[in-house]
């Protein structure tokens, strides 16, 4: 895992009021995660990232942009929505994309992977081994596909430690696009006894949090079914406080309860969105980062701040190339020059639309802002008090977060 240069970390926990003494005088410790969506990689992409001189594949300009907003987090996970079988290199329906493709993000900054999708098992058994030959090669924490029953059994919950905060992290996909996962490979698939049993397992690894990245819901549709949310009721009824989703290829809801002595934190993220993709119609071009800020304090673990930033997918044409490049919205709308005038039209409607889903919808979830040139989580804009669901709920199984944005 990667550690944070000094001065970013300091940025950090400047904007959640900590200081060095505080830390030492409480035993302190803090860790802020971040997700994202969608990593997608249509045909285009592929051919975008080629090089003809070279006869090689890089994507470090693809995600270079949001380099800065990651470096403000411990850990960053990402939901890897294609495989890495290797040759021919093919977008939708069956996605294998270049190896280069995870060189280029966790160039950026990310740091583990969840697998388990609806496209894990496009290429078959080949294509699920060598997803998880190139992750592990390459030295980079993954979770959701195995090569069998002892892989999962060995590797399964994927322990996360830093900061003094040791995490397990599940995950989860309602399917495989009807492909049945190939024996003795395993994907993991929502089911409520086998999520119950993972949880149980990471209890017993002495963990301070367990996260579920979920693969879920419906597609194009930017309020979370009532599955998504008895889902999310049934884990966190169980003890499984964090739970972050991606399939959907839109934005959806986030909703966060910060803990207090009264109160319980919990978090729910519906859909992030697509990170990168070729996808370009209205809500598809683009995602949001989440980010969760958990503290540990005399051994007892607190959710203390979440925030989220948007991200959009340019697509300019440099030399005669479709290029594409992912933007922090918060920092590139203030660059009035940067886009052309039609690029700027589907800059400024993402960013429309997304805000104004967030501001009816989001609960505890405030948006990462810039100042000046500097990315400052919003401790200080004033939390919500009062929660509604927006959507129709189970009967008898609302899922209340009455809590407010506290500093910690």
């Amino acid at each position: 895992m990667r550690k944070i240069l000094a001065f970013y970390l300091l940025v950090f926990l400047a904007a959640f009021s900590v200081n060095a003494q505080d830390k030492d005088t409480t035993q302190r410790q803090s860790l802020t995660l971040m997700f994202i969506g969608d990593v997608m990689g249509h045909g285009p992409q592929i051919r975008s990232a080629y090089n003809s001189e070279t006869k090689s594949y890089n994507y470090d300009d693809v995600f270079s942009r949001v380099s800065p907003l990651f470096s403000l987090a411990d850990i960053t996970i990402a939901n890897l929505e294609v495989t890495l079988a290797g040759q021919p290199y093919m977008g939708y329906p069956q996605f294998s994309s270049p190896d280069e493709l995870v060189d280029g993000i966790v160039g950026a900054g990310v740091d583990v992977f969840v697998t388990a999708n609806n496209h894990t098992v496009d290429r078959g058994k080949q294509g699920i081994v060598r997803t998880i030959d190139v992750l592990t090669a390459k030295g980079v924490p993954h979770a959701g596909s195995y090569y069998d029953a002892q892989h999962r059994d060995t590797t399964y919950p994927l322990i996360l430690e830093q900061n003094g905060i040791r995490l397990a992290l599940l995950n989860y996909t309602y399917g495989t696009n009807g492909i049945p996962v190939p024996s003795p490979t395993i994907v993991n698939l929502i089911d409520t006894a086998v999520i119950r049993a993972d949880y149980e397992k990471a209890k017993s690894l002495n963990v301070d949090e367990v996260i579920v990245c979920v693969h879920w819901g419906n597609e194009y549709q930017r309020t979370p079914a009532i599955q998504q949310q008895a889902l999310t009721k049934f884990m966190h009824d169980m003890g499984i406080r964090m739970v972050i989703g991606s399939h959907p290829h839109v934005l959806q809801r986030m909703e966060a309860s910060l803990d207090t002595d009264t109160t319980e934190g919990r978090v729910v993220v519906y859909s992030l969105g697509n990170f990168v993709s070729n996808q370009r119609q209205q809500y598809r071009n683009g995602g949001a980062v989440a980010a969760v800020n958990i503290v540990k304090e005399n051994g007892k673990t607190l959710i203390a701040n979440a925030a989220h930033a948007l991200v959009w997918v340019h697509t300019p044409i440099v030399d005669g190339k479709k290029l594409y490049r992912v933007l922090p919205v918060a920092e590139y709308e203030k660059q009035t020059d940067y886009f052309n005038e039609e690029d700027k039209a589907l800059f400024d409607e993402f960013a429309t639309d997304s805000r104004a889903l967030y501001d009816k919808e989001n609960y505890n979830f405030p948006e990462i802002l810039m100042r000046d040139t500097e990315w400052m989580i919003p401790w200080e804009i004033k939390p919500k008090t009062t929660f509604n669901h927006l959507t129709p709920i189970l009967p008898q199984s609302s899922i209340v977060f009455p809590n407010r944005l506290s500093i910690p």
